[in-house]
């Protein structure tokens, strides 16, 4: 939880690492982090690289999508290629195989077509923004006509749904267009969308050329405010959720603790460093943490509290993590300690087991139990054998059902028509799961 105050040399060092990178201090693909908390951007830099196999994944998907729509077809020589992408101390080799061809293939059929001129995975300046030089992000594609501008955004994760609307990654690249193009083209309606071929989201968003301008003034006070050592810290779900330094920032953990105390004065507001201070001194004393009994809370509080799951649930992971860390590398805990994990039991060849206990009398299908991969299973297997995306519903269609699903708290904005009388012990035979839109 403690905070650090950055040299010249140190601060001028991260920079260089990060433009090395290809990357820009002030990154369209981070700005929900910092727009929504200042504090962030600067310990952000210094943070290792915890990009997981997902990002690699979607770098090289950008690669082949980049080549397919230069080109202008299939790019087969691709194909079983495999690339290393760096992630922290190590990385991912990632490689080409169909099912990323037939993933990459629909957002290329979604963007080829589009009237205008294309431009593919292109620089884009936003420096008139924010408070140093050089700060650029790499539109993935935008298709530029007289009056109308269209970006599109690929996103190869499949944990994570990304939404068009008040895209902050989407609109910096139009902005980046709107600068350098819109002496030629004139733009009046800006077109956001959002590929993640994954999730089978293909969703996209209109605004007009003054909601695109008032958005860029929206972006240079907060871009100023976060070139600020130790600037203030505004935690909430959406600016958290991607920051490196999460686990370690006092002002997360305490507004954390605070609401599952029941506490609800930090969110939405600036956590000032005294009272980062104060819950630290607490912490470090006789303390007890106490968190409210549901039972006991009222729908709304209820609500409130439950909305922060995700971010409470990281929290946990996270301290596990580096106190795991901590206790390999020999620094002391008082209360905690490293042991062997319980272990299981397990045959160490399958088939010479199984063969030997048909041996001993034991009947071959009890032995050997088999059972039919799942839908989804199913789905990519159709793929690695040559299948389109497109096609697979049209041949599992005669198969497949779809059961009701687990009864599940999800958002009001959520899309899908609430269960209708719950007094039916529509929770009685089921857990209860929950998607926390974030």
């Amino acid at each position: 939880m403690t905070e650090h105050v950055f040299s010249v040399e140190q601060m001028r060092a991260a920079i260089r690492a990060v433009e090395e990178g290809g990357h820009s201090v002030f990154s369209p693909s981070g700005s929900k982090m910092w727009l929504s908390c200042a504090g962030s951007l600067i310990p952000n830099l210094f943070a290792p690289d915890d990009a997981g196999e997902d990002a690699a994944y979607g770098t090289v998907g950008h690669m082949v999508g980049e080549t397919w729509l230069k080109n202008g077809e299939k790019p087969i020589h691709m194909r079983g290629t495999r690339h290393f992408v760096p992630s922290g101390d190590f990385g991912f080799l990632i490689e080409v195989d169909d099912v990323m061809f037939d993933h990459v293939e629909r957002y290329v059929d979604w963007c080829k077509d589009l009237p205008g001129d294309h431009y593919v995975e292109t620089r884009v300046d936003i420096s008139c923004l924010t408070p140093i030089p050089n700060q650029k992000g790499t539109a993935d594609h935008a298709a530029c006509m007289p009056g109308r501008l269209v970006i599109t955004d690929l996103k190869l994760g499949k944990g994570v749904r990304v939404y068009a609307n008040e895209n902050s990654q989407a609109l910096l690249y139009a902005l980046g267009f709107f600068f350098e193009w819109d002496w030629l083209y004139d733009f009046q309606e800006i077109v956001i969308r959002i590929a993640q071929p994954r999730m089978d989201v293909f969703e996209e968003w209109t605004v007009d050329r003054k909601y695109l301008l008032d958005f860029a003034e929206y972006v240079k006070p907060r871009a100023a405010a976060a070139w600020v050592q130790n600037a203030p810290r505004t935690p909430s779900n959406e600016a958290c959720q991607w920051c490196r330094v999460e686990g370690t920032c006092g002002a997360r953990i305490k507004q954390l603790f605070d609401v599952s105390e029941g506490v609800f004065d930090t969110i939405g507001k600036e956590i000032a460093t005294e009272e980062v201070v104060e819950f630290r001194e607490k912490v470090r004393s006789d303390w007890e943490f106490a968190a409210l009994d549901p039972a006991k809370l009222s729908p709304e509080e209820l609500e409130r509290i439950f909305s922060f799951k995700d971010g409470i649930d990281r929290l946990w992971k996270k301290m596990a993590a580096a106190m795991s860390q901590r206790v390999a590398e020999g620094l002391p805990m008082k209360h905690w300690k490293i042991v062997e994990g319980r272990s299981f039991r397990a045959f160490r060849n399958k088939k010479s087991a199984g063969e030997r206990l048909i041996e001993l009398g034991c009947k071959r299908e009890e032995v050997f139990a088999t059972e039919i991969v799942s839908p989804a299973a199913a789905e990519e297997l159709l793929r690695k054998a040559g299948h389109k995306s497109k096609d697979i519903p049209r041949l599992l269609a005669d198969l497949v059902f779809k059961p009701p699903g687990k009864a599940t708290l999800v958002p009001i904005t959520d899309p899908r028509p609430p269960i209708g009388d719950k007094s039916e012990g529509v929770f009685s035979d089921t857990t209860l799961t929950m998607e926390i839109e974030e």
